[in-house]
Formats: structure tokens, C-alpha cells, sequence
């Protein structure tokens, strides 16, 4: 998937689309090197990815939003080698190191700490070959489990409706109420209440985590409509989900179309 001249994209019918995108969005793609050895393949997908999906984007996801969206799904997908390339691209369209970071901090309480582990201290390497100064500045909003808990509650009522929180740990079977009191403190309480990045768009990237991830759709309808409460149109969730199919596939894609078209179809929020 890589060239370094155009005369070389055009013998595989790489389109000047594609061939400008991938230019403004990577400093290096030597590392992999496909057009070489698989012109065909390269052909396809990057004539896909960033020529026809992005058609059917335009007007609806800002460039620097698609990328941060990509980024958060080959994090969801466990694509290691793409995210390195979309920290970049990040960095080349103008999201802050500061927001790189707050996306992988989103993705600890969701695809887990066993495989963040990795992508935080990989992040962290680009960060400083890129110049920037470690450790950035602290986003952290809360300073104990009381006030996360209590924080967490909140913004899981802005996000889901009224009662939400609560409502999810009164409804836990009896032994079961800890999972909740969790989600509160933990996931929104620690994560979601940071600064760095406004509450649509951590909703949005919880939405493109839980969507490349898979098999998770109770939890993706739910982070749908709280998209959907965030203002977010049906119309910029379907180009969202647009955008990242080439790096999540078909099946995930098209799990995540249904389950926009279900939320954005009634009224109830969790």
C-alpha cells in the first residue's frame, strides 16, 4: 500500500484520490511496502479506503474526526500495525497529542488493559520520535473513588437519560450490583469525566471501539443512542461507520449500520 511516486500508483490504477489522501495522511509507509509485492490487493483497498468510502463521507465526518474514528476502531479491532500508521495520520491532520491520548485512555474500560498495555507504550514511542515532551499535561477530572463515583453517575444520566446509573445498579441481580457500581466509577467516573476530549466525541469513539470489537451489540445500541442524545445525526453515524468498514469489515459494518438505524428509530435510551 505504499508508493513513492505517483508514476508507481498509476501502473496498479491507484485513483489521484487515493494517492493524495494517503500522501496528506502518512509520513512514512515504507514499513509496509504491499504495492510491491501485492499491487493487486493495494489496488483495492486503498481505491476503497481512501477514494470511494470517502465520497460517501463528505459533508457529514470533518477529517480530523475520521481519523480519530479510525484510530479508535483498529484499537477495537486489535490492529496494532494500523494504529501506529493513524497516530500519525492523527498528527498530520491536527489531532492534538493530548486527544490521541484521551482516545486510548477511552479504550482501557472497554477493550481492556491487557491489550491497551501495548498501544499506550507504542503511542508513547511515536510521541516522542515525533518530538513531543512526556508525560503530557493531566486531564483527570476527579481526585478519589467517591468524587469518580458521583462524577460517573452524572454523566451517564447526560448521556443515557435520567436515572441511568442508578437505574442499571438497582436492577443488577443481587451479588451482581458491583459490575455497575464499576461502570460508574470506573469507565465514566475515571475515563469519560477527563478533559482533552468534549463528551459527543468520546461517545462517538466508544461507539467505533464497541463496533470494531464485535459481538457486543446490547452495548453498541446503547452507545448508539447516547450518540443519538449527544446530537450526533443518523446521518453522521452512518458516515462514520462508512469511513472505518475498510479497517473493521463488512459483517461488524453492517452490525453497526442495524443497530444505528435501531437507535435512532425509538426512544428508549438505555
Amino acid at each position: 500500500m505504499v508508493t513513492k511516486t505517483y508514476n508507481a500508483m498509476k501502473e496498479v490504477k491507484i485513483t489521484k484520490r487515493a494517492h493524495d489522501e494517503i500522501r496528506r495522511s502518512f509520513s512514512s509507509r515504507a514499513q509496509i511496502n504491499s504495492l510491491r509485492t501485492d499491487p493487486e490487493l493495494t489496488e483495492i483497498v486503498d481505491n476503497f479506503a481512501f477514494d470511494k468510502t470517502l465520497q460517501k463521507s463528505e459533508g457529514f465526518v470533518l477529517e480530523k474526526t475520521r481519523v480519530m474514528c479510525i484510530l479508535a476502531a483498529t484499537i477495537g479491532c486489535n490492529a496494532i500495525n494500523e494504529f501506529k500508521l493513524f497516530v500519525d495520520a492523527c498528527l498530520n491532520f491536527g489531532v492534538k497529542p493530548r486527544e490521541i491520548r484521551e482516545i486510548v485512555y477511552m479504550a482501557y474500560p472497554y477493550v481492556g488493559a491487557a491489550l491497551l498495555v501495548d498501544y499506550t507504550l507504542l503511542m508513547n514511542d511515536i510521541f516522542e520520535n515525533n518530538g513531543i515532551r512526556l508525560p503530557l499535561d493531566p486531564q483527570n477530572t476527579v481526585e478519589n473513588d467517591e468524587e469518580a463515583f458521583k462524577r460517573g453517575l452524572e454523566l451517564m444520566d447526560e448521556t443515557f437519560g435520567p436515572g441511568a446509573g442508578e437505574n442499571m445498579i438497582a436492577s443488577a441481580p443481587k451479588g451482581q450490583e458491583h459490575i455497575g457500581k464499576f461502570m460508574a466509577e470506573y469507565c465514566f467516573g475515571y475515563f469519560y469525566s477527563r478533559n482533552g476530549i468534549d463528551t459527543q466525541h468520546r461517545e462517538l469513539i466508544c461507539f467505533c471501539l464497541i463496533a470494531a470489537m464485535g459481538g457486543c451489540d446490547d452495548r453498541l445500541l446503547v452507545h448508539a443512542r447516547g450518540c443519538r442524545n449527544h446530537k450526533i445525526t443518523k446521518d453522521e453515524m452512518i458516515a462514520v461507520a462508512t469511513v472505518i468498514l475498510p479497517w473493521i469489515g463488512f459483517p461488524r459494518t453492517l452490525n453497526a449500520v442495524n443497530i444505528i438505524n435501531k437507535a435512532y428509530s425509538t426512544e428508549q435510551v438505555m
